[in-house]
């Protein structure tokens, strides 16, 4: 490999792409922090560690280029340095990178993370437009995380500072907290974001889309992630917005979820599955500075 990363954004979320193959190690939380800090390394919203052969306590040896593939391991950090299980937009963006580099020949492969696999589909490589099949979302209390007994969170309340405000959860590996107001802003989501994800009720803490019904096809998000705070859009999250108003009557099957960075579109199957569709672009490549490579590695150059 002639890089250290790539750089990758999708509608505005942006990632590192680490190859193992290119790598001085497997990412630490001080090494990915470094790394996507918006001042003092690349910057980026998560960090993308993959392909790799397995997600065991051995990833195995590293993949090669050869176009043969049909199931690619992935690590998924947000810019905290906490682990992320799943991320639409984050395995959209590494399926766009294994097109890019030659892993994947086919349009159709997998893509498994801590959250299990994701089916993924390539509608058309010059675009980069891309489907993901992220299975069902969970609406169990014990799924999401929350505290208290096992049962479905839909329309609960939830009181943050002597507010209450009604929420609906759902999980696909990640724990999403849906809040739905007649408008929703930037503002809103910085004011009330970080208090909802870090709520007590929500003890690892839950990613937080407020949500603005348009139309029976259409809502309006914005999000505050749990591990980066506010983002110009999130794939999971984009589900999330797009399942909760269907659960609660509000939107059909198909659902356009408008959001800072851009649209996506989520469509849930009768089964219960829920695909989203959308785009990813690179931005750049890069190699570490040798000062920067050394802070990373501990090691002088």
């Amino acid at each position: 490999m002639d890089q250290d990363f790539t750089k990758y954004e999708a509608l505005g979320n942006d990632y590192l792409v680490i190859d193992p193959s290119a790598a001085w190690a497997s990412p630490t939380a001080d090494t990915v922090r470094m790394v996507t800090d918006r001042r003092r390394g690349v910057g980026a919203d998560g960090l993308l560690f993959g392909p790799l052969a397995d997600l065991g306590p051995d990833d195995g040896p590293p993949l090669t280029p050869d176009g043969g593939g049909g199931v690619f391991g992935l690590r998924i950090f947000n810019s905290d340095g906490t682990p992320c299980a799943r991320s639409g937009n984050g395995i959209r963006v590494f399926a766009r990178y294994l097109m890019d580099h030659g892993y994947a020949g086919a349009d159709d492969f997998t893509i498994r993370t801590d959250a299990g696999p994701t089916a993924v589909r390539v509608l058309d490589r010059a675009s980069g437009l891309i489907r993901l099949a992220l299975g069902p979302m969970s609406s169990s209390s014990r799924d999401v995380g929350a505290t208290g007994h096992d049962r479905p969170m839909l329309r609960e309340t939830l009181r943050v500072d002597g507010e209450n405000i009604e929420i609906t959860c759902l999980s696909d590996g990640n724990p999403h907290c849906v809040v739905v107001r007649e408008n929703v802003t930037p503002e809103l989501a910085h004011a009330l974001g970080p208090r909802i994800a870090g709520h007590p009720a929500f003890p690892g803490r839950v990613n937080v889309e407020f949500v603005q019904v348009r139309d029976h096809a259409t809502v309006r998000a914005e999000i505050w992630e749990r591990g980066a705070g506010y983002t110009l859009a999130s794939g999971s999250g984009a589900c999330a917005a797009a399942r909760a108003a269907q659960l609660l009557g509000l939107t059909g099957e198909k659902v356009t979820v408008e959001m800072p960075g851009g649209s996506l579109e989520v469509e849930t199957a009768r089964s219960g599955e829920v695909s989203v569709t959308g785009t990813a672009a690179q931005v750049a490549t890069g190699r570490w500075a040798p000062d920067f490579r050394a802070r990373l590695t501990g090691r002088r150059p």
